[in-house]
């Protein structure tokens, strides 16, 4: 009865703000069209490709005594990191996906994996975050390390006591080959892109109306909701750089929307996720405070 009062509700504020929320939609499909699909189409394409050409098989046998060591996680997971740190949200939640639904990984480990793998890509921590906010190279370097560093302890920290078991490295089928792999990773990289681009274009919607009804505009708010919306607002101060940190390591609610549909019948459970990115924001958050008190 409340859920349908309230969706009543929200339905009725949609008509009434029709104006903010259609200027928003109109911001959300130029932001796609602009910036999330040029960056994340090709490589969701490539990252498919990857991992159905048994390629992270291959990267996991050299790279489990690692991973095992550091995060309880199976090698094949680590293509999933790197990928994830190299493509930007949510490249790693997706590969991570791919390698439990092709057998490479156990469920355990997938969701173990799912805590820390998805991460900001260098170009936006880089460009959006280092040059246009804080008009600073070094400063998105340095994000961008505190990013990457605070992934890692997040992976540390969940470690699970033992090895993973190994056969969770043997795939379930053989690779596919070159031209089906593919046309399947084209197809299935179009169809997440049109999924994350509605969860874009919504989650800017909801930020529109949060600012048009309640006055808040704290880029840590709008960031909690949207992460591009929330970090092109901060300034350049050593707080706005915390902040940045914080924000960065979070990915926003748009983002886990994003992740939880490209993982849509894997059957892997995100509350784990939400709890590594709780502490992937606060470990960040830490970092970026000891840097600048420490090196500014």
């Amino acid at each position: 009865m409340w859920q349908a009062l309230g969706l009543l509700g929200v339905m009725a504020l949609l008509l009434v703000r029709s104006a903010v929320a259609g200027e928003a939609v109109r911001r959300g499909l130029t932001l796609c069209a602009r910036s999330v699909v040029p960056a994340l189409f090709p490589y969701f394409v490539v990252s498919g490709l990857f991992t159905s050409l048994g390629f992270a098989e291959g990267v996991g046998r050299r790279l489990a005594p690692v991973t095992e060591h550091l995060f309880g996680v199976g090698g094949a997971g680590a293509s999933a990191l790197f990928l994830g740190l190299l493509g930007g949200y949510p490249v790693g939640g997706r590969t991570a996906g791919q390698l439990y639904r092709a057998g490479r990984l156990e469920k355990d480990e997938a969701q173990r994996l799912l805590a820390f793998c998805n991460n900001a890509g260098p170009s936006f921590i880089l460009g959006v975050v280092g040059l246009g906010c804080f008009q600073s190279l070094r400063s998105g370097v340095a994000l961008y390390v505190i990013h990457a560093l605070s992934a890692v302890m997040v992976g540390i920290l969940q470690k699970k006591k033992g090895h993973p078991c190994r056969r969770s490295l043997l795939p379930s089928s053989p690779p596919e080959k070159i031209l089906p792999a593919f046309i399947h990773s084209v197809q299935d990289s179009a169809g997440a892109m049109v999924r994350i681009c509605g969860f874009v274009v919504f989650a800017l919607v909801v930020q529109a109306l949060l600012a048009e009804l309640t006055g808040i505009t704290h880029p840590a708010a709008l960031g909690f909701i949207e992460l591009t919306g929330g970090v092109v607002r901060l300034g350049s101060t050593p707080s706005d750089f915390v902040w940045a940190a914080a924000l960065l390591g979070w990915g926003g609610l748009s983002v886990h929307g994003q992740t939880a549909s490209v993982l849509a019948g894997t059957g892997l459970n995100m509350g784990r996720y939400f709890c590594g990115k709780l502490l992937q924001a606060a470990f960040s958050a830490v970092l970026a405070y000891m840097a600048v008190r420490f090196f500014a």
